[in-house]
């Protein structure tokens, strides 16, 4: 009987170290690459923003150069504000599912009614101009990583969330069912619960420090480079942010589970002590 209970506790242990896991890692990755608002955060943290806009611009003078314009041609034909305006755009279409369009047109009337002020369209050159504008638009939305898929992401990610809450749900109801079960084995020894809840603890927090040092010594992180400089400093950040979390996660529960496996260790002295007691009497 004794050898039963033993192996029905080291599977509840092990179901519940699973389920720490789990549960750790889903609310960490929710509050994180799922979470818009925080995103927003670190894009405005890493000044994300600000570099797109410059990466425009920049983009803008290679162009006015091999179109034989004057740089004042691209005076004031985009301003900072909308291109938050349209990197949010495009985040509520990967979030929430907006399905919105990058709206062009401000930038296509500045940047003709700059050209017109110069007085150089004429017959001639006038498709050439056209299509000038029209691959400066292009090269806007380019430059935003603006893509036709974002309605797919979006898709995509609504599965994931409900995967994620679904899979939320289960793990709690499974460790309320493991710590009831727990409970029954142990239910002449409160101290051997107390221990079967502290290896599990250690266990995911040993799991979730170990990983956490794989990664950051086998991954060169710092040096992923995505689409542009300015998506790549902050995808570094986001995963440099997300690890860090693990690690706090693997130390909070660390500590847990020290702290539970001293108090078994007080408990375990104490029974100890009063069986030696009634054994003298």
């Amino acid at each position: 009987m004794k050898i039963i209970t033993n192996i029905a506790r080291f599977i509840l242990i092990t179901i519940l170290t699973i389920c720490i896991i789990a549960i750790g890692t889903i609310e960490i990755v929710s509050s994180t690459i799922l979470d818009k608002n925080y995103i927003i955060s670190k894009l405005e943290e890493t000044n994300f923003y600000e570099e797109v806009y410059n990466l425009v611009e920049s983009n803008f003078e290679n162009y006015i150069y091999q179109s034989g314009l004057e740089e004042s041609a691209l005076d004031n034909i985009c301003s900072k504000e909308k291109v938050k305006q349209d990197i949010n755009i495009m985040l509520s279409n990967i979030y929430e599912g907006t399905n919105k369009k990058i709206d062009t047109s401000e930038i296509e009337d500045n940047l003709n009614k700059n050209i017109d002020s110069l007085n150089v369209r004429n017959k001639q050159n006038s498709t050439a101009i056209d299509q000038f504008v029209k691959h400066i638009c292009e090269e806007y939305e380019s430059t935003l990583i603006h893509t036709e898929y974002e309605s797919k992401i979006n898709n995509v990610y609504s599965k994931v969330i409900n995967i994620l809450d679904k899979m939320r749900t289960a793990t709690i109801i499974a460790i309320a069912v493991d710590i009831i079960l727990l409970v029954i084995i142990n239910i002449k020894q409160i101290s051997k619960f107390v221990q079967a809840i502290g290896v599990a603890l250690l266990s995911s927090s040993l799991f979730e420090i170990i990983a956490y040092n794989i990664v950051v010594t086998k991954v060169d992180i710092a040096g992923i480079k995505i689409f542009n400089d300015a998506f790549s400093k902050t995808i570094v950040t986001i995963i440099q942010e997300t690890l860090n979390r693990v690690q706090t996660l693997g130390i909070v529960t660390l500590i847990a589970a020290i702290v539970l496996v001293i108090i078994y260790a007080i408990i375990a002295a104490i029974t100890k002590k009063e069986k030696d007691i009634l054994t003298k009497e």
